[in-house]
């Protein structure tokens, strides 16, 4: 889901220069159900851009969370931000 995200978010940057700041773009949840989950997250650019900006941090629907995996670093009405663990990070992609 990252991959997909990447390319939302690539296109979106083009939103930047006449989006708002607050404005929302949908994502995709990239919770480790994979293909299986077709949730969408709404989240701003900046917001995006916050979780990306660390590889093994991730976007996720509450309840997509993992806690054998990932501990949440962040809770939002919207969406939770996640970090892996240590023993799973070499496996993030």
């Amino acid at each position: 889901m990252r991959e997909v995200n990447e390319r939302i978010s690539g296109i979106d940057k083009d939103a930047g220069r006449w989006a708002e700041a607050d404005q929302r773009f949908s994502f995709r949840c990239e919770c480790g159900r994979g293909e299986s989950c077709r949730e969408h997250i709404e989240m701003t650019l900046a917001e995006y851009e916050r979780v990306r900006s660390q590889r093994d941090r991730f976007a996720v629907v509450p309840g997509h969370e993992s806690e054998r995996i990932e501990r949440v670093v962040e809770r939002t009405d919207r969406f939770l931000i996640v970090d892996k663990h240590d023993a799973v990070e070499p496996l993030v992609q």
